[in-house]
């Protein structure tokens, strides 16, 4: 009898260990929603609190006409709106990441309050863990509207990364077209995550807006292509020295060369 009960009896906590990620991205959300908030705050100091010391002490050294000094306060508080309505959105994003680690939290609280494994809440804690699982595998799997749809129906929209995964759909979409914007501006967010990766992705990135200038064989855009490269390649150069080496090639070939090593890194190619 003690035995059948000790096989029943639910350990939650090593139910968590398979749950760890349903928390662990809304701490990276927040983390993230922190530093964006520093960093506009930090922009908008280093602006304002230098042009408006200049304007007080302008104005009442009589440097500066009323009328220019009017324009100059317009000008910062017009920032200023602008910073106030960056800080609501990012505030509403804060509780909108609240909100959901809240409901995930309760999800996972539930587990410490079944006791047996045969008890009919664990079926429907389990019932809703499968349901999370199936959405997981549809967004991955790129079914976006039926995952969708699944997560509404099930009432689980607050427990699955819907937002996140259409994002990273949108940004793989562009990049099919030859668009680098936002997925330059992801690395931009994720720097931290991305420095532990042995791909750099960033580097990949900047190759292909190189590429994508020469694309064409317009010999205007080689100058541009040049620039880009010393500006954005060149620091890599320790890493990727190959690759830098065979993109700079790549200006003295057609851009549908059968040459090898130009041939592997030509347009056409990475483009598909």
């Amino acid at each position: 009898m003690a035995a059948e009960f000790t096989s029943t009896k639910l350990n939650a906590e090593n139910q968590l260990l398979l749950d760890q990620p349903l928390l662990k991205l809304p701490h990276e959300l927040a983390r993230r929603n922190l530093k964006s908030v520093q960093r506009i705050v930090e922009r908008e100091k280093e602006y304002v609190l230098p042009a408006l010391k200049e304007t007080t002490k302008a104005s009442m050294s009589d440097e500066q006409a009323p009328n220019q000094t009017l324009a100059t306060l317009d000008a910062m508080i017009s920032r200023m709106q602008g910073l106030k309505r960056k800080m609501e959105t990012l505030h509403q994003q804060e509780r909108e990441i609240h909100n959901q680690s809240r409901k995930r939290i309760q999800h996972l609280e539930h587990l410490y309050q079944i006791p047996s494994l045969t008890d009919v809440k664990y079926d429907q804690w389990s019932r809703i863990r499968l349901d999370r699982l199936v959405v997981d595998h549809m967004l991955r799997s790129g079914y976006t509207e039926s995952a969708q749809q699944l997560a509404r129906e099930k009432d689980i929209e607050s427990l699955v990364d819907l937002n996140v995964f259409i994002q990273c759909q949108r940004i793989a979409e562009r990049l099919r077209r030859g668009e680098t914007r936002d997925a330059l501006q992801w690395c931009g967010e994720n720097k931290a995550a991305l420095k532990k990766s042995q791909y750099n992705l960033e580097f990949e990135l900047r190759l292909q807006q190189y590429i994508e200038m020469i694309r064409t064989g317009d010999k205007a855009k080689f100058i541009d292509a040049m620039a880009h490269a010393k500006k954005y390649l060149s620091p890599y150069i320790e890493t990727q020295s190959t690759e830098i080496h065979r993109a700079a090639g790549m200006l003295a070939f057609p851009p549908d060369t059968k040459a090898e090593p130009y041939k592997v890194c030509s347009p056409n190619f990475r483009g598909k």
